[in-house]
């Protein structure tokens, strides 16, 4: 039953990345639009902090951190870069595609520091409780 927690924990993480990327990434016409990647990205987080509750393991939690952080410095390389982006992709493509604007990445990375503070503020709360727990049991030992 602890396998199937954990699967289901990180593809509601890797869920929760897919929509954040949805955020900034180019817009071609087609897939989804950055509001609807924002309400997929609401509901994802949602669902993953459910799991996380569920699961209550704090090397998961870890590891996600590790990822989130990942998905951060990544996001901040296509940042930099995206005005090069921009004009690759209109020098190869006659269709109109759009780019994201400073604004997505600000909403992108405000989506993923919430997440960060929930990994951060329940990887305290839980050291704290158990440390509370094993001072407890020693005194009544």
């Amino acid at each position: 039953m602890k396998i199937i927690k954990i699967i289901l924990y990180y593809l509601l993480l890797a869920s929760t990345l897919y929509a954040g990327v949805g955020i900034i990434s180019p817009l071609y016409g087609t897939g989804w639009h950055f509001s609807l990647a924002s309400m997929y990205w609401a509901v994802f987080s949602v669902l993953f902090i459910g799991s996380d509750l569920w699961l209550h393991h704090k090397i998961s939690r870890l590891i996600a951190l590790s990822i989130l952080a990942l998905a951060y410095l990544m996001s901040f390389e296509y940042y930099l870069f995206c005005d090069e982006y921009r004009l690759v992709v209109h020098q190869g493509s006659s269709e109109k595609i759009f780019l994201a604007d400073i604004g997505k990445f600000h909403k992108y990375w405000f989506y993923q520091g919430l997440l960060v503070a929930y990994l951060l503020l329940a990887i305290g709360v839980s050291h704290l409780l158990r440390r509370k727990k094993l001072l407890t049991n020693r005194d009544n030992a």
